[in-house]
């Protein structure tokens, strides 16, 4: 069912309301003056027949019907019709043509007492009728614009002062629309509504603000206890796969370095020596997939990044060569941070890593010394997709397809710089992925 505008209805009962009141005020003044002019004319039809009756009485008495029939003359026009009777119903003369329906007036003419004849008078009601018609069109016309302008006069100022006011309260119950003040004009009653209902506007949009911040952090506790919750169950996973890990680990380590000082062959050196570094970097992971779980203290110092980054690439760029990767380190001189080397080391191991699994061909390590010491790992590869930037640094979230990572590398690697005082941030860059380690210098260490 459609609803009606308040507006509408207005203008349909104040319209129907002066229509009533216009016919009906036309009806009586149109009865009234109507028959005001009849009693007028009929008065005036009464009048003349009197006077008539007075001048005629003579001239009855001395049948001088010559003078009656000059009298009935100069009557015709005044009367429709007008006729004298003697006493004996004789008629003496007779002007006009007697209407039927119509009133006859009869005066009768005495003399000494006596009544010795009659005068009868009839009216013509048309001209009356017609008279009245024509006032009460110019009364109608006078009424109809009055009524006209009061109407419209009315309307507006119950458009302004009602209709506006509400369609300016419905327009601030809505909190998804901007208020719309309540006019100056307004009765009391509606500008106290628009203060209640401005006041509850308030109180709704502080209510959602809030319910939105508390599911907000409903949501960031359950992710955070769900996260907690899988770091627990890898710790547990981690303890039995270092238990199971360390020994045929710590077997290939001692077989390896017992065979490298008998190793005469170059090739045969860089073999053994690789697997060494492979057999640590197997060791490493397993005391990472433990730390995911537990961490131990870190053991900070004065050392040099150029250093680190140096022993870190005699590591791994015979394994990057392979794979068909170059590693660069550019380094204007020595920068002295207060660290922990072999958490440095696992850091940058996992960004190279993770760089060259994404399908980067060049790394660059950049030291930027100075008060502020920074370490600057860059790579070619393909970027970071939009959907993980918000949420890159959370446990288990990767770009690796499923069964190739385990999403815990920069997630550990976070953790490791925050227990050394450091900072490790993604830093935007129009091409491939960049990502930067802000360090303490031994001052800032001290404080």
């Amino acid at each position: 069912m459609k609803r009606r505008s308040l507006a509408f209805r207005l203008t349909v009962i104040l319209g129907g309301a002066w229509l009533a009141l216009f016919l009906a005020l036309g009806g009586a003044i149109w009865h009234t003056t109507q028959r005001l002019i009849l009693e007028a004319q009929a008065d005036k039809a009464r009048a003349l027949a009197t006077q008539l009756a007075t001048i005629s009485l003579d001239a009855v008495l001395l049948r001088d019907y010559g003078t009656l029939e000059r009298y009935l003359g100069d009557l015709a026009g005044a009367v429709a019709y007008a006729e004298i009777r003697r006493a004996d119903g004789q008629m003496l003369g007779q002007t006009g043509t007697r209407l039927p329906g119509i009133e006859l007036l009869r005066v009768p003419m005495r003399t000494a007492g006596e009544e010795i004849g009659e005068v009868l008078a009839q009216y013509d009601p048309n001209p009356a009728r017609h008279a009245a018609w024509q006032l009460t069109g110019l009364m109608a016309l006078a009424l109809a614009v009055f009524a006209a302008l009061s109407f419209w006069a009315l309307r507006r100022l119950l458009l302004q002062r009602l209709v506006a006011p509400v369609a300016a309260l419905i327009a601030q119950a809505d909190p998804e629309r901007a208020p719309v003040p309540v006019p100056d004009n307004a009765p009391a009653e509606v500008a106290d509504l628009a203060t209640a209902i401005g006041g509850l506007r308030e109180r709704i949009g502080r209510h959602i603000v809030e319910a939105e911040e508390a599911a907000h952090a409903r949501n960031e506790a359950l992710r955070r206890l769900c996260s907690e919750q899988r770091l627990a169950a890898v710790g547990q996973l981690a303890g039995e796969v270092a238990h199971e890990l360390n020994t045929p680990l710590s077997n290939i380590l001692g077989y390896a370095q017992s065979a490298l000082p008998g190793a005469t062959d170059p090739e045969q050196r860089d073999a053994l020596t690789t697997i060494e570094a492979q057999a640590r970097r197997a060791g490493q992971i397993v005391r990472d997939m433990l730390s995911a779980a537990r961490a131990p203290a870190p053991s900070l110092q004065v050392v040099d990044l150029e250093t680190i980054c140096a022993a870190f690439l005699r590591l791994v760029t015979p394994l990057a060569r392979k794979q068909g990767v170059s590693i660069d380190l550019i380094a204007d001189g020595p920068a002295r941070v207060n660290a922990d080397a072999s958490r440095v080391e696992q850091i940058l191991f996992n960004l190279v890593f993770n760089a060259v699994q994404a399908g980067a061909h060049a790394i660059r390590l950049s030291l930027e010394p100075g008060e502020h010491p920074a370490l600057v790992v860059t790579d070619d590869g393909p970027g970071l997709p939009e959907s993980v930037r918000a949420r890159l640094f959370e446990p288990f979230v990767t770009t690796k397809p499923a069964g190739q990572g385990t999403g815990l590398g920069l997630a550990i690697s976070l953790r490791l710089a925050r227990e050394m005082g450091t900072e490790l941030a993604w830093i935007e860059s129009a091409h491939g992925t960049c990502f930067r380690l802000d360090f303490q210098t031994r001052q800032e260490a001290a404080a």
